[in-house]
């Protein structure tokens, strides 16, 4: 009995130091992760790599590598960069940083914002699109929204609605939902290409989430929230092993002619009723097709992909894009189309800061053309 007893209080004081210990690692790790910037799950660049001095310059040019850190930091920011919100389905959260500012309202700053709502006597400019417009690692003076305020001058206020992930479809339920708010611009520019094909489906980002959780599929691990296995996973994440740029097997064919078309229909139907709904409230509506690197560009110059088997899902545009070039050829899209996906055919030069995004001086340039055609 003496002997059970011993062993009882030796097993008893291990278990209950080995979970004051776990306790106390947890809250220690809490601690580093809640107040340490970490890089997002899934980047859309090699963080490393894009912070190599040679690539540094050519795609922040005067930039430190202290600031660029920063910038890559704050977007995506970590793994709350979205909310929910209605007939949209999701959209950024309000955020305040060095480099990226998100307003309640929903729109990105850009240089000289104007206060929200839009002035009565102001012409009030509403950007449309997916990330490239949006700005993706570049900061709120060095997007295409910014650089069209500048142009369109004092008298013109522009508001960036552009938010990661939305397409065609998306970009109209948040146009309708700001008109039955109340909130008319003067002038709407939908800058679009990437996104739709990328989303070839149709269907907004976490669409399959959602699904899952109305049928009751979705399975929640009490564990995965612990600080440790966070920790572990940063860890995998950070010194594990990268796999690979090659399509796993049973990848999707990217040239499917019916997907492509389904794309190209499904903007072209979007684009309609966006141009319906601004004829009624008196909107200018301006569609502009963007460019991608996939398209009319060579690779060659392009300082972190030169082959168009790195690019993904992205290689859907190097197919449809032809699409709507032969549209355009017969006069299809309509007069209030900006057709820009040529602007890079000549340019021997980077004009991207990943793999799809654009730099501060290429997306200077789509606003200067985009300002030209608005006026």
């Amino acid at each position: 009995m003496y002997k059970l007893r011993r062993w009882y209080v030796v097993l008893a004081l291990g278990f209950f130091n080995a979970v004051l210990l776990l306790v106390f690692v947890n809250l220690a790790l809490y601690v580093v992760l809640r107040f340490r910037h970490r890089p997002p799950a899934e980047p859309a660049l090699n963080f490393t790599k894009h912070l190599d001095p040679s690539k540094l310059q050519a795609a922040y040019p005067g930039w430190s590598e202290d600031d660029v850190r920063r910038l890559l930091q704050e977007t995506p920011r970590e793994d709350h960069e979205f909310e929910y919100e209605p007939w949209t389905g999701f959209r950024e959260r309000p955020f305040r940083g060095r480099f990226v500012n998100i307003d309640p309202a929903g729109f990105r700053a850009s240089k000289n914002q104007a206060p929200w709502p839009p002035r009565p006597g102001q012409t009030s400019i509403f950007v449309f699109g997916g990330s490239t417009a949006f700005g993706w690692y570049l900061p709120d003076d060095e997007t295409i929204s910014s650089y069209l305020q500048e142009c369109a001058g004092e008298h013109a206020a522009v508001y960036n609605f552009a938010r990661p992930a939305y397409f065609s479809s998306q970009e109209l339920a948040l146009f309708e939902t700001l008109l039955r708010e109340g909130r008319v611009p003067q002038v709407a520019v939908f800058i679009d290409g990437l996104n739709d094909f990328i989303l070839s489906g149709g269907e907004p980002k976490f669409t399959t989430d959602l699904r899952q959780f109305m049928d009751g599929k979705v399975e929640s691990n009490p564990l995965e929230n612990l600080p440790m296995v966070r920790a572990a996973q940063w860890l995998q994440y950070r010194f594990g092993k990268t796999p690979a740029s090659q399509p796993p097997a049973g990848a999707p064919d990217y040239r499917d002619p019916v997907v492509l078309n389904g794309v190209v229909q499904r903007w072209l139907a979007n684009k309609k009723m966006i141009e319906s709904l601004a004829a009624v409230y008196g909107v200018r509506a301006i569609f502009v097709w963007q460019p991608v690197p996939l398209y009319n560009y060579d690779l060659r110059y392009h300082l972190f992909l030169h082959s168009d088997k790195a690019f993904g899902g992205f290689v859907r545009t190097e197919y449809g894009y032809p699409l709507m070039a032969d549209l355009r050829a017969q006069g299809k899209l309509g007069n209030d189309v900006l057709w820009l996906a040529d602007m890079q055919q000549d340019k021997h030069e980077n004009l991207y800061v990943d793999s799809v995004h654009y730099t501060a001086a290429f997306s200077k340039e789509i606003a200067g053309r985009t300002c030209e055609f608005m006026r």
